[in-house]
């Protein structure tokens, strides 16, 4: 199946925006949905399926899970 590249591109933008929610409620140290983390690690594993460039932000809560997991 393939992507069109406005859904890719909306996936990216709603994935930052989850990211960006997800490091503000840590930064308050507010609970994080486990779902919330396995979806932005699900969008960023298609995102880079497909050569798109990951949000920031989500960069850095991708990288985040990667130490975690080590």
């Amino acid at each position: 199946m393939t992507a069109s590249p406005e859904r890719l591109n909306e996936l990216a933008r709603l994935a930052g925006l989850l990211a960006d929610q997800v490091l503000d409620a840590q930064i308050f140290s507010r609970p994080i949905p486990d779902e919330h983390i396995r979806t932005l690690l699900s969008a960023a594993f298609l995102l880079d399926e497909y050569g798109v460039p990951l949000p920031s932000l989500l960069q850095q809560i991708v990288h985040g899970a990667k130490r975690g997991a080590d």
